[in-house]
């Protein structure tokens, strides 16, 4: 089918899905979703993909994650509670996909991009990457609790407690990615990585990948995920809260650009 914000590629066996919205900075807008889930069922119903590579197109951001402009507010807490449980249920479709997931990631990964990011089986990113979850500077969560399955304690709390990015090395050095190559290279190498991987019967990369999951579901990641999403709803549309409060008011005043400065300043570390 046509697509407007992604592209879907085939390469042999390996599919490439990407991000196709360079000048929104690969935001995730509702029709980026409904596109993402019809691409995953384009994937599923094809048997000879073995492999898919999520890429995104432009050398700034990998995504910045939901798209806070060109999507409506929501207008109560229906509409919140249903926003979120779509972005979480699309990712949630990625991490159970039934073939191998690989994301080749250039420039920045944040929040609901930072899932996407890392939501693959295997990542290979460049060296203008940064991944990081920002969340909590305005007072949110991230759509899909995933650190706490990537990484070790002392360093998932730092990323959602201060909202700050990792780079690509030091991504690498936590165990995030696999592999940091030349922002040029990214695509290629996470293709050829998916080449390889494809020498394998799809029925015994589809049993590894089930078995992986099943492991971490037997330790609570799928339960857990529907109680963070209620939490999500909880925090997205929470009055009274000061911090949040102002923050609110400030988008509405005097628009995106204020918003993030007036929310990233005082976290910088010479503020």
């Amino acid at each position: 089918m046509a697509y407007e914000d992604i592209r879907l590629e085939r390469d042999g066996q390996v599919a490439v899905l990407t991000l196709a919205r360079p000048k929104a900075l690969n935001a995730l807008r509702a029709q980026t979703v409904n596109e993402l889930n019809s691409a995953i069922d384009e994937i599923e119903a094809d048997e000879q993909i073995k492999v898919v590579v999520l890429a995104a197109e432009g050398e700034r951001a990998f995504s910045s994650g939901v798209d806070l402009v060109n999507d409506p507010a929501p207008k109560n807490t229906v509409e919140t509670d249903r926003i979120a449980q779509r972005n979480a249920r699309m990712m949630e479709r990625l991490w159970y996909l039934d073939r191998v997931l690989i994301t080749s990631v250039k420039g920045v990964a944040l929040a609901a991009g930072c899932n996407l990011a890392l939501i693959g089986d295997l990542t290979v990113c460049g060296e203008s990457a940064s991944f990081g979850e920002p969340e909590i500077r305005h007072g949110t969560l991230s759509p899909l609790l995933l650190l706490p399955w990537l990484t070790h304690f002392k360093v998932m709390n730092h990323m959602y407690f201060t909202g700050d990015s990792v780079s690509a090395q030091e991504a690498y050095r936590i165990g995030l990615v696999n592999k940091v190559v030349p922002d040029d290279q990214v695509d290629e190498a996470a293709i050829r990585m998916a080449k390889r991987i494809a020498n394998a019967p799809l029925l015994t990369l589809q049993a590894v990948k089930r078995s992986v999951r099943m492991m971490y579901d037997t330790q609570g990641f799928r339960g857990l995920q529907m109680g963070h999403r209620f939490a999500d709803t909880l925090v997205l549309d929470s009055t009274g809260v000061p911090e949040r409060d102002r923050l609110r008011e400030i988008r509405a005043e005097h628009g995106l650009k204020a918003f993030l400065q007036a929310r990233d300043t005082p976290y910088r570390e010479d503020a």
